[in-house]
């Protein structure tokens, strides 16, 4: 299948907006949409942690909750955009959630989920195809503007900054 780049930046502005309203929010700037192959988006949402005070609160997961009910159960052709590579969890449920496209901005070297699952085997499963480094550089931005407005003993702060770190040792 190919590849469609402009669909792509146009659902990573929408999470790279919704990662601006998170950060607004005292959360960290990693938020994810949900939409058809057509791009119609079907399901929003943002990192809940602070709000929360669930680990699990992550914006994927939000996102599928929100998108629940406006796709058919045996949906294959969703789409999940993310403003950072999704975790295992967030992977194993795209997997379950009939996503055939990931993209995302920024890789999460430490602990994204891309490298570290192995296909599904069961009928009802299915491996997406990944594409990374869609606006990273915008993603990055937002998440240094983050480190900048957070304290060093804010929960999140050290995640940030080494995801950054390992973002640049990548290329350096």
């Amino acid at each position: 299948m190919m590849i469609d780049q402009p669909l792509d930046r146009e659902l990573m502005r929408e999470a790279l907006s919704l990662a601006k309203d998170a950060m607004k929010l005292g959360e960290a700037p990693i938020a994810s949409v949900v939409a058809r192959r057509t791009g119609q988006i079907i399901g929003w949402g943002w990192n809940e942690l602070n709000a929360k005070r669930d680990r699990t609160a992550h914006a994927e997961m939000a996102a599928f909750r929100d998108a629940a009910g406006r796709y058919p159960i045996d949906c294959t052709d969703l789409i999940l955009v993310c403003t950072l590579e999704p975790c295992v969890m967030c992977l194993g449920a795209a997997m379950l959630s009939g996503v055939d496209r990931v993209v995302h901005a920024m890789r999460a070297p430490a602990d994204g989920g891309a490298g570290r699952i192995k296909p599904p085997t069961s009928p009802e499963s299915q491996n997406p195809k990944i594409v990374g480094g869609v606006m990273a550089a915008e993603a990055r931005a937002l998440f240094l503007e983050w480190l900048e407005q957070h304290p060093a003993d804010d929960s999140q702060h050290k995640y940030i900054q080494q995801l950054l770190e390992l973002k640049d040792a990548e290329h350096g």
